[in-house]
């Protein structure tokens, strides 16, 4: 694991104090780890029916939200066209946009949750939980990645630090993977109970499954722009 520097996890505030643009990217990175572990606390509470706490983590993860588009909103103000950086500026945006599809996407994922409480039935809660923990794994590995880029820009590209980083964003990809074939497992098994389950629950089930793992697809894209940027 790279380790992480607790300078980087300051008060929202303090961003405005800040013109580097890595140094912004961690700390949104930060909000975002943040929020997808909270999420994913709540997300095994209400695969097993804590429907009260989930509520009080969805206006959570809402704020945090909120502190991570601050984050985002004065790093675009606070990059010049003629920014000297050392990747493409462009793709260093396309990677924090897609840090910030994630804060939307839990978002959105946990107020629709909140609206309809689904419940899950017993044979499918472990699986359930097995995705959710896989997801929160990308996201994870990702966190890493992008904490590792600091360092690769830091060593002016060094090949053990490019090397480094390149074995980070292939564990994104494989956490990925292992979410995409757990949530294929998720959807036999609700297709399996299907006459035995109310129609809009198996819709709402599918959705769950579906929502949950955008969240590692998002982590995935994440790390492409990534590489990307370190591709020379």
């Amino acid at each position: 694991m790279v380790e992480k520097k607790e300078h980087f996890r300051a008060p929202v505030q303090d961003t405005f104090r800040r013109k580097s643009p890595f140094d912004q990217l961690l700390e949104h990175m930060c909000k975002v780890k943040e929020c997808i572990d909270l999420l994913g606390k709540g997300l095994i509470g209400y695969y097993n029916g804590n429907y009260k706490e989930f509520s009080d983590i969805a206006k959570k993860v809402s704020s945090i939200e909120h502190e991570a588009d601050l984050i985002k909103g004065n790093l675009r103000n606070h990059l010049p066209s003629t920014l000297f950086m050392p990747v493409d500026k462009g793709k260093f945006m396309w990677a924090l946009r897609e840090q910030d599809a994630i804060l939307d996407h839990a978002e959105n994922l946990a107020v629709m949750l909140d609206m309809r409480h689904t419940k899950i039935p017993k044979q499918l809660q472990k699986i359930f939980i097995e995705h959710a923990e896989i997801v929160m794994k990308t996201v994870g590995a990702m966190e890493d990645a992008v904490y590792n880029i600091r360092d690769l820009v830091e060593t002016s590209f060094v090949k053990r630090e490019r090397e480094q980083t390149k074995e980070f964003i292939y564990k994104v990809h494989e956490f990925e993977y292992q979410a995409d074939k757990k949530k294929y497992e998720m959807n036999k098994g609700i297709y399996k109970l299907e006459k035995k389950l109310d129609p809009m629950d198996v819709y709402h089930l599918l959705k769950i499954a579906d929502w949950v793992d955008d969240i590692a697809d998002h982590a995935e894209n994440v790390a492409d722009w990534l590489r990307a940027m370190i591709a020379k």
